[in-house]
């Protein structure tokens, strides 16, 4: 994947989908081409197409969640340029139309008259799509709401003293000092609920990442706030991407693209094995006696959190199938040639930016 960083638009979070990405529109300076149309009518190719015209640039590409193979959003940090889907699930509309955003209605290139005769099955298909997204939605809640029980016991029985010894000397090592100037912080979804389960998108290559080893989301989540609080500190920008298996606001992994360093959780769920710089393993920052005596509640959440986890999988497998039925109607009634054509404009006016 080489050194494009790769997220997800959002994900299915205990509340419905969920994502950042309200606040990157209204990035400063930042101009948004929203994307509007049903399904099928060739919003991801035309993003796929414009991140192969600009793929030597500073590229960050955002996946859908349900269909890990679709594109939904392209941001071109250097040229300040941002493309996104704008449509449902993740309804986008301008801010400050013209001057900041612009919708593209791809819309204008179906034939309705091709379509008029699957209306209802266009309108069964697309209520099929709600039930399932409402399906997922609560088997994660229910998901989120165990782990959740893991975390608050977790919480309790940190090793705080200690935890915070082994954060500053680890700051210590790998963090300037800095001029104490707020350089800022931004939210991704690097993690999200997806047909292929709890996936975590690869980070760049020369990213020296070091991963999280935590099952109880507790000291993981501490050590994450503390470095970024620090990190923060020191001036340097960090971007942080909070945990869709949980209730709260918990942190899950961070970026810190100055430094070229990740830290990256990994977990009984999202079972991930990754080549680090060093593995942090946190049983050592838990009260372990303390922690043993709630073992069997916990091995009970755990079991039931990943039979749940299963189940929301398959909810937004069902639904990704209905989805593309959905675009099979619309794929036949679109103009091409005019897609072809918007598609070629928006490129012309990105390049009038550099």
């Amino acid at each position: 994947m080489g050194n494009k960083q790769l997220y997800f638009l959002g994900s299915t979070s205990p509340i419905g989908y969920q994502t950042n990405f309200f606040h990157l529109i209204n990035k400063k300076n930042y101009f948004t081409y929203i994307l509007k149309g049903g399904p099928g009518t060739g919003k991801s190719t035309l993003m796929n197409k414009i991140a192969s015209e600009f793929d030597d640039r500073n590229l960050e590409l955002f996946y859908c969640s349900t269909d890990i193979s679709a594109l939904d959003a392209v941001i071109i940090n250097d040229i300040k340029t941002i493309i996104v889907d704008g449509t449902t699930p993740h309804v986008f509309d301008p801010i400050y139309p013209a001057v900041s955003q612009e919708i593209v209605n791809l819309g204008e290139f179906w034939d309705r008259d091709k379509m008029s005769p699957h209306k209802e099955a266009i309108i069964h298909c697309t209520d099929e799509n709600l039930k399932c997204h409402s399906r997922a939605k609560r088997y994660v809640r229910a998901f989120a709401s165990l782990n959740s029980n893991i975390y608050s016991i977790a919480y309790n029985y940190i090793l705080n003293d200690k935890l915070d010894g082994f954060i500053n000397r680890l700051v210590h090592k790998l963090f300037p000092k800095g001029d104490k100037k707020l350089r800022g912080m931004e939210f991704r979804h690097i993690s999200a609920f997806t047909s292929k389960g709890y996936l975590t998108q690869p980070i760049p290559d020369d990213y020296k990442i070091y991963t999280l080893n935590d099952d109880y989301f507790a000291g993981s989540d501490y050590f994450l706030k503390s470095v970024s609080d620090i990190a923060l500190d020191r001036g340097l920008k960090i971007i942080l991407s909070e945990c869709a298996a949980l209730s709260n606001n918990i942190y899950e992994h961070m970026l810190i693209p100055e430094l070229r360093i990740a830290f990256i959780s990994c977990n009984f769920f999202n079972k991930l094995e990754l080549d680090c710089e060093k593995a942090i393993n946190f049983n050592r920052f838990y009260d372990k006696e303390s922690l043993s005596s709630r073992k069997q509640k916990i091995a009970f959440d755990k079991k039931a959190c990943l039979e749940l986890a299963n189940e929301a999988s398959s909810a937004i497998t069902t639904s990704n199938g209905i989805h593309n039925k959905l675009e099979e109607y619309y794929i036949k009634s679109i103009d091409f040639n005019g897609l072809d054509i918007i598609t070629q404009k928006i490129i012309e006016d990105i390049k009038k930016k550099i």
